[in-house]
């Protein structure tokens, strides 16, 4: 035989062993996943002077096809600054229940305790913060400068307001803008968020994770870890949020300067970022923050004081 058929013949052996092998070495692998559902859900954004409501469910396993699961005869009891306020039973044809029997007031601590039929409970406790009141607002035409190069017409407001001193304080500045429109004795009323630029120091301080990614907005979310005392917050309104059009009659612009818990901070930043960075492999997926005990979730007091600027057709 020619060497060349031997190793013909080789080649054809060796790859006949190694199908051999794999067809030997084939067999059925059961994956185990662990399942993550049950856990008790909870989620409440408690104001003052208003009613009391929460969201109330269980998680679900990842493979379910549900987004979560309703709870059977859940009740909750709430203590409001240590005193028991009595049990409540949760309704079961729903996930959000709302309670008109309490008030709660700046400074209270409340306390939550939820149960389902099975006997779990999840526990969280939070507290409302002061009222931090804007004092005043000045505001000013000018011009910006886009990242286009471009120059833009806005209005440059400066919102003044005191921080407490000894204390780690945690703000959220919100503008809605109200426009009430006539066409023709027709009249229509809109309601929006206003998307205004933040060139204030204070929106790029503690470990914003914006700096890490351009185009993450923490929507007005601050700290006061470059306020000492009475400070003028900037911001910059574009004129499409308040320049009147021929069918306008009134614009109004209503700041509100909410003031956080540390937990609602955490879990605001966190979900944020969560929410922008999924999908995008180079980074590791964000936990989202929470404060339940035994459970997952945010239950958070929050207070706000607001002040206003008014556009009138024809002044």
């Amino acid at each position: 035989m020619k060497k060349g058929g031997i190793k013909i013949f080789a080649l054809v052996t060796v790859l006949i062993i190694i199908s051999a092998l794999f067809v030997q070495c084939e067999k059925d692998i059961e994956l185990e996943l662990k399942k993550e559902g049950g856990r008790l859900v909870l989620y409440s954004f408690i104001y003052p002077d208003s009613a009391f409501s929460f969201y109330f469910s269980e998680s679900v396993d990842v493979l379910s096809d549900h987004n979560y699961a309703m709870v059977k005869n859940g009740s909750f009891r709430i203590y409001i600054n240590s005193v028991d306020q009595g049990k409540y039973f949760f309704p079961s044809d729903t996930i959000l229940g709302q309670w008109n029997d309490f008030r709660f007031s700046p400074g209270d601590s409340v306390t939550l305790k939820a149960m389902d039929d099975a006997g779990d409970t999840a526990t969280v406790s939070t507290y409302l913060p002061q009222v931090i009141a804007i004092e005043k607002i000045d505001s000013v035409s000018d011009m910006y400068q886009g990242s286009d190069g471009a120059l833009y017409k806005v209005l440059k407001c400066n919102i003044s307001f005191t921080d407490p001193f000894f204390t780690d304080n945690y703000y959220q500045l919100v503008i809605i803008q109200e426009r009430w429109e006539d066409t023709g004795g027709n009249e229509k009323y809109f309601r929006e968020v206003v998307d205004y630029i933040k060139d204030d120091p204070v929106f790029y301080s503690h470990n914003q994770e914006g700096a890490l990614l351009e185009g993450l907005d923490f929507q007005g979310l601050f700290t006061d870890e470059l306020i000492h005392g009475t400070y003028k917050l900037q911001c910059l309104v574009p004129s499409s949020y308040y320049e009147l059009s021929p069918s306008d009659k009134k614009i109004k612009l209503t700041f509100y300067l909410y003031h956080h818990t540390i937990d609602y901070y955490r879990y605001f930043r966190t979900k944020l970022t969560s929410d922008y960075y999924n999908g995008v492999p180079i980074f590791e997926p964000v936990n989202i923050y929470s404060n339940v005990t035994n459970g997952i979730g945010l239950v958070s007091g929050m207070v706000f004081s607001e002040d206003s600027l008014i556009f009138v057709s024809g002044e």
